[in-house]
C-alpha cells in the first residue's frame, strides 16, 4: 500500500471561503458551484473535482449523470465523455452498494484504489487511473441529490480529520445553492407565468383566516408588491357583492362534496375601481379526517375572454339590423325569467300592417330603417325585465312576465298607439333629398299566454301559434288592432 499524504486544511478553509462568496454571489448557481469547485481542487492539488447527479435509484441499479467538473490537467477532463453521460452502475459489487446505502443515509466515503477489496469498483476505478478518492453526498431537504467527489490519479490522499470536514461543508454549500436556485428558478417561473397569463396566486389558511398574495395579485388590487398581510375579508371585498355570494355558495357546495378543485367566474374591482372578469381556480387540500387543510389557487384574467364571449352571444342571440333578440335570445330570456319564479308569461306577436308597399315605394334601405326605429319605439315603451325579439321579416314578439291579462291589453293597445300617433321619419336632407320622408304605419298584436305545464321549447312554440292566430283576427278584423286568444292557457 503507498504512503498516503494529508492535504492542507488551512488551504482548503481558505478555499472554502473564498468559493463560498462565488457561490453566493452567482447570479447563476452553476456559475458559482464550477468556481468553488475550482479553489477546492487547486487548494487540495487533486487531479479531479467532480458533481454526479443521482437521476433514478433502481433496485438493482443507480442511474446518475456527470454534471459538473474540474480538472488539473486536459488529460483528467471526463465530463464530455459518452460512458458518463446517464450512466448506470449495477449493484453487483458489495462494496459498491454498500457506498450506495451509506450515501443514502449522507455519510461520506474515502479510499485508496488499491485498498479496495479485487472487484468491479476497484477494476472501475483504475480503469480511469485513480488512485485515491473521497466522496461526499450532496443532501438536499434530507435526500441524496447527488455525490461530490474527488479523484486523485498520481497520489494517495488520506481526507480523514479536517480535510474531510471541509469537504462535508462544501457539500453543504453546494445543497444550499442548489435549493436556492430552486427558489429562485420557481420565483422567475411563477412570476413569468403570471406574466404570460396575467394572474395571480393566492392562498388561504381556512383555520386562521391567514391570506397570502402573490405580487402581481397584490398590484392588481392596488397594494404594494411587499405588503405584509391582507386580511381575507378585505381580500373578499374586491369581489362584486352579487359574484361573492356565489363564491360562497360555491365554496359551500365544494366543502359538502370534499371537491378537490373548482372555478368560478366573478368581477374584481381592481386598483383603478374598474370591474374586470377574473377566473378563479381554487384547488382543495384535506387531512386523513376529511376536514379543509388549506385553499389555493389563482385569479386569471378573463376580462378578454368574456368580451369575446359577449361578442359571439351578440351574434348568436342578437339581430344585427335592430339590434333586439332573435330567436335563441328569446329562448333564453324565456329560460331566464321562467327560472327567476315570475308569473304569469305572455307572449305578443307584433306585424307591421302593409309593410311590403313600403319597401316597394322607398326602396329596403328605408325599410330597414323603419324596422330599426320601430324596435327603439318598441323598447321603450317595456320595462327592463319584458323581452322584445325579431323573429324575422318585419314581425316582432313582446314577451312579459308578472302581469294580469288587462294590464297585458293595456300595454299591448299602448304600444299599438305609440306607432300609430306618429309617422316614421326616414331620411334627413342628405343625399340630394330636400326634406325627410314621414312614413305612417300601423302594426297588429296578437297576444297568448304561455302554458307553464310544458317543456320550455313546446310551450313557447304553442304560445307563438295562438298568437299568431290572434294576430290572423287582428288583420282579418281590419288592422292596427289588438286580438288576445286565452284559449288552451294553462
Amino acid at each position: 500500500m503507498p504512503d498516503t499524504v494529508s492535504p492542507d486544511a488551512s488551504r482548503l478553509l481558505a478555499a472554502l471561503a473564498s468559493g463560498s462568496r462565488e457561490l453566493i454571489d452567482a447570479y447563476f448557481w452553476s456559475k458559482g458551484v464550477d468556481a468553488l469547485l475550482g479553489e477546492l481542487g487547486r487548494a487540495s492539488g487533486v487531479s479531479r473535482v467532480w458533481i454526479f447527479q443521482l437521476i433514478e435509484l433502481q433496485p438493482d441499479a443507480v442511474v446518475q449523470d456527470y454534471v459538473f467538473e474540474w480538472a488539473a490537467a486536459p488529460r483528467y477532463r471526463q465530463l464530455m465523455q459518452k460512458r458518463f453521460r446517464f450512466f448506470s452502475m449495477i449493484f453487483d459489487d458489495p462494496v459498491y452498494r454498500r457506498m450506495v446505502e451509506e450515501r443514502q443515509r449522507g455519510e461520506a466515503q474515502h479510499f485508496i484504489t488499491q485498498s479496495i477489496p479485487p472487484g468491479p469498483l476497484r477494476d472501475n476505478l483504475a480503469s480511469q487511473g485513480i488512485h485515491s478518492m473521497v466522496t461526499v453526498p450532496i443532501m438536499v431537504e434530507g435526500r441524496w441529490w447527488g455525490t461530490l467527489g474527488f479523484d486523485d490519479c498520481e497520489r494517495a490522499l488520506d481526507w480523514q480529520g479536517s480535510g474531510m470536514h471541509a469537504l462535508k461543508v462544501a457539500a453543504e454549500l453546494i445543497a444550499s445553492a442548489l435549493y436556492r436556485q430552486r427558489l429562485t428558478s420557481r420565483r422567475r417561473q411563477l412570476e413569468l407565468f403570471q406574466q404570460v397569463t396575467d394572474c395571480g396566486i393566492w392562498e388561504i389558511d381556512p383555520h386562521s383566516a391567514s391570506t397570502w398574495c402573490s405580487r402581481a395579485l397584490l398590484r392588481s388590487l392596488g397594494y404594494p408588491d411587499r405588503y405584509a398581510h391582507l386580511p381575507l375579508r378585505r381580500l373578499l371585498a374586491h369581489i362584486v357583492a352579487e359574484d361573492r355570494r356565489r363564491l360562497w355558495k360555491q365554496l359551500r357546495e365544494s366543502l359538502s362534496a370534499r371537491l378537490s378543485s373548482w372555478r368560478l367566474d366573478v368581477r374584481l374591482i381592481g386598483a383603478d375601481g374598474q370591474r374586470r372578469w377574473h377566473e378563479i381556480v381554487a384547488e382543495a387540500v384535506y387531512d386523513d379526517q376529511q376536514r379543509l387543510r388549506s385553499l389555493a389557487g389563482l385569479v386569471i384574467d378573463i376580462s378578454q375572454r368574456k368580451r369575446g364571449e359577449e361578442i359571439a352571444q351578440e351574434a348568436a342571440e342578437y339581430d344585427e339590423l335592430t339590434g333586439v333578440m332573435n330567436r335563441r335570445g328569446l329562448s333564453r330570456h324565456l329560460a331566464e325569467t321562467l327560472s327567476s319564479g315570475c308569473s304569469p308569461h305572455h307572449l305578443m306577436l307584433v306585424d307591421i300592417d302593409h309593410f311590403k308597399p313600403v319597401n316597394d315605394r322607398y326602396g329596403h334601405p328605408a325599410g330597414d330603417a323603419l324596422l330599426r326605429q320601430l324596435a327603439s319605439r318598441l323598447g321603450n315603451e317595456l320595462r327592463p325585465t319584458d323581452g322584445l325579439a325579431r323573429l324575422g321579416g318585419e314581425e316582432f314578439v313582446v314577451v312579459t312576465c308578472g302581469l294580469s291579462r288587462p294590464q297585458v291589453l293595456a300595454l299591448a293597445e299602448r304600444l299599438r298607439a305609440r306607432i300609430a300617433d306618429a309617422p316614421f321619419q326616414l331620411g334627413g336632407g342628405q343625399g340630394g333629398q330636400a326634406s325627410p320622408l314621414k312614413v305612417p304605419i300601423t302594426i297588429s298584436v296578437g297576444i297568448a299566454e304561455l302554458p307553464t305545464d310544458q317543456e320550455l321549447r313546446h310551450g313557447q312554440a304553442m304560445a307563438i301559434a295562438r298568437a299568431d292566430q290572434a294576430l290572423y283576427a287582428a288583420k282579418h278584423a281590419g288592422r292596427n288592432r289588438v286580438h288576445a286568444d286565452w284559449s288552451q292557457a294553462s
